[in-house]
């Protein structure tokens, strides 16, 4: 009895508490505490708005460039577009460096006053005569000296090079290099006022050309960029610091290298850069060294096709007085990176962009009194607020704070549009907020509060359950993008008819397949089952799939040993003891001989015409990532012309009804039982599914669903 009253003078005196805080928020209306908030959020906004605000501020400011992209009545700089039409005309990247300096030549003779390469050369061209007579030994010794008498491909790149306005690549790192060669040093600089150094970004060392290559080219600029925290390329440097010195951007070297200037000049003060001074040109920037962008679209009349300038399909002039960059484009080989105006936006048109930029004189600029008048926005109009809304009906105090932010966010849409000055409106219209709630809060009753707080904590639940979702239903399209179409396997012989399924369980899955050829005859196949499901097998799926797949293409090694590699590399590092069951496989496809490695996987089934189905057992071990070092050996068996060889995970055989009856090994053979004509692995690995939907009849799915099957024919020419 004396605990329950103790309990009872408790609650009493924590909801008198309550009342009281209640009391004193209410005290003047709430005006004090509005004034004390206030307070607080200037000096938060002045000590660190600037950088802890930032990503809301670069929500706002990508979406102006969004609504209001830049636009260009006239390309001042053409990207000569290595892309899918020029590898398709003229093979495959990387292109001999002869080809390369062609294109060079090209590109100057219609009229382009400086020329990039966006891309860096570290290695001499395997394709050079020398090289090429190295590698062949069954050259005869008259071919062999005709060879050997021709210049290099990179001497005849540097060649080009020399002669013409060029300009090649570097890439700054951030950690040094385990070997240097000593190559040619940075293009000069002049420092006006103050050392840049402290406030450029810094980088250890730097990824070069050949030497023979930069010492030919008339300039050398470094492509990186500035990432934001969230992978957007919203400023790009123009100079950077290298190895404690200052190095040009790409971008300022070609545009040195146009006005045929012999250095640049930095200028910079006690808080940072100003600019940078050209000939008689200046190009302010930021503290940093860098500019913020101003972006247009992608346009499509800023490319011209390198096929068509080889081809001589472009008209005399067609790019003079235009600064060209020639860039990688092509699917699979692009350097990409995510703008406000694009999601993906190559490598090669960012720096186009940039060099638009200083040339129109189109940068976006954030003035260092722009916190200042946003500060003085937001005392304004929380002043407003704090001395009319207590004495107005709620709705009005909205209405005021409404009409303030309308106000605020004009100014910084027409700063944006006609000024390109970037103001930022949210951290006044947030900070508002929070005194227009607690102006508010005070007039309500604790209950009322009380409700208001279950209401944003249900709502908060609610959104974390959707972002939850949204990040599960990505994570399924990511996994789901890495299988290969089993319609599109490059290479694939038309004698081999290849076809795979996948069902996961849940929004991801721990199930995997793959097809690829190793060479000319020989495809490798594989399918495995992670042990768990959801994330952790997804992640260990794709770690399981990108190892099987690249050690297969780069070894070159036997089966066995393939697969005791792949064993011990996901063996190691595995605090979640997570395996997998796989088999691994491949076919001859000249002669139809397979070679198969089981790692605890359910036994792969051969289909044969006129034959009843049966299991292949042999060539069984452990699954992966549970014995480090076990010696996997393969089986071979050789398919008969219509012979099907058909793969599943334990989703098909462990699939239950609703009264918990498995599908299992026997109904698995039966399904294909009487078989007396060839069928199509499609059909093969549909009946499979279809007939598992039959049984299960609805009920939940417990596991990925996985299915592969391999059907070989003769090869043409062969009955």
């Amino acid at each position: 009895m004396a605990a329950l009253q103790d309990g009872l003078e408790h609650c009493a005196a924590r909801g008198w508490s309550s009342k009281l805080w209640i009391v004193r928020l209410s005290a003047g209306h709430g005006r004090a505490a509005a004034a004390g908030l206030l307070l607080i959020l200037a000096l938060c906004q002045q000590g660190a708005g600037e950088q802890a605000w930032s990503p809301v501020r670069n929500l706002l400011f990508d979406a102006h460039q969004r609504l209001m992209p830049r636009q260009i009545s006239h390309n001042k700089v053409v990207i000569v577009d290595v892309d899918d039409r020029s590898l398709a005309v003229f093979g495959r990247w990387p292109w001999p460096r002869t080809r390369l300096a062609r294109l060079i030549e090209e590109t100057h003779r219609l009229g382009a006053v400086a020329i990039g390469l966006d891309m860096i050369m570290p290695e001499a061209d395997d394709l050079s005569p020398a090289k090429v007579v190295s590698d062949r030994k069954d050259l005869s010794e008259a071919l062999r000296g005709a060879l050997s008498s021709l210049p290099s491909n990179d001497a005849v790149l540097a060649n080009t090079l020399r002669q013409l306005p060029s300009v090649i690549s570097r890439a700054a790192l951030t950690e040094e290099l385990a070997q240097d060669v000593a190559g040619r040093k940075q293009t000069p600089v002049v420092v006006a006022g103050e050392s840049p150094l402290p406030y450029l970004t810094s980088f250890k060392d730097h990824l070069r050309n050949i030497p023979e290559l930069e010492a030919a080219a008339a300039g050398l600029g470094y492509l990186n960029d500035t990432r934001d925290g969230d992978g957007v390329v919203r400023a790009m440097p123009l100079v950077i610091a290298v190895r404690g010195e200052p190095a040009p951007a790409f971008a300022l070297e070609l545009l040195r290298v146009a006005t045929r200037e012999t250095y640049y000049t930095v200028q910079s003060g006690a808080a940072g850069m100003l600019g940078i001074q050209l000939g008689t040109s200046f190009i302010p920037t930021d503290a940093d060294g860098g500019i913020r962008l101003r972006y247009s679209p992608a346009y499509a009349a800023r490319r011209v096709p390198a096929a068509a300038i080889l081809r001589g399909e472009l008209g005399p002039g067609a790019l003079a007085n235009q600064v060209a960059l020639i860039g990688v484009t092509a699917v699979g080989i692009s350097d990409v990176a995510a703008t406000p105006v694009a999601t993906r936006m190559d490598g090669v048109d960012i720096q186009a962009q940039l060099i638009e930029n200083i040339l129109d004189g189109t940068r976006l600029k954030r003035p260092v009194h722009a916190r200042w008048l946003e500060l003085l926005g937001f005392v304004v109009l929380a002043l407003l607020l704090i001395l009319f809304l207590p004495r107005l009906a709620p709705v009005y105090g909205v209405v005021i704070y409404l009409a303030g932010a309308v106000v605020l966010g004009l100014v910084s849409w027409l700063s944006f549009q006609h000024f390109s000055v970037l103001y930022d409106p949210t951290l006044p219209a947030a900070g508002n907020g929070l005194i227009v709630a607690l102006l508010l809060t005070a007039g309500f009753s604790a209950s009322d509060r009380r409700r208001r707080e279950l209401d944003a904590a249900l709502e908060a639940a609610r959104v974390e359950r959707f972002r939850i979702a949204g990040e599960l239903r990505a994570a399924r399209e990511i996994q789901m993008g890495m299988l290969p179409d089993p319609k599109a396997i490059e290479g694939l012989p038309a004698n081999v008819e290849f076809f795979a399924m996948l069902e996961p369980a849940q929004e991801v899955g721990g199930d995997l397949y793959d097809g690829f050829m190793l060479d000319d005859h020989r495809f490798c196949f594989l399918i495995g089952d992670v042990s768990g499901k959801g994330v952790p097998a997804s992640l260990f799926m794709a770690l399981t799939k990108t190892l099987c797949k690249s050690l297969a293409r780069r070894e070159q090694v036997p089966l066995g040993q393939l697969l005791r590699s792949v064993n011990e590399d996901i063996s190691r590092d595995n605090p979640a003891f997570m395996f997998v069951t796989a088999v691994l496989g491949v076919i001859d496809v000249r002669s139809g001989e397979v070679d198969l490695c089981n790692a605890g996987h359910d036994a792969p089934v051969l289909l044969r015409v006129d034959q009843p189905p049966q299991f292949l057992e042999d060539a069984r071990g452990p699954p992966l990532g549970v014995i480090d070092d076990f010696p996997y050996e393969p089986g071979r068996i050789k398919l008969e012309p219509n012979d099907i060889l058909l793969l599943m995970t334990d989703g098909i055989t462990e699939a239950a009804d609703q009264q918990y009856n498995m599908y299992g090994a026997a109904r698995l053979l039966q399904c294909f039982s009487g078989n007396g004509r060839a069928h199509t692995a499609t059909v093969v690995c549909e009946k499979l599914y279809a007939d598992v939907k039959r049984f299960t009849q609805g009920a939940p799915v417990s596991d990925d669903i996985t299915i592969m099957a391999l059907r070989f024919t003769a090869p043409p020419g062969e009955n």
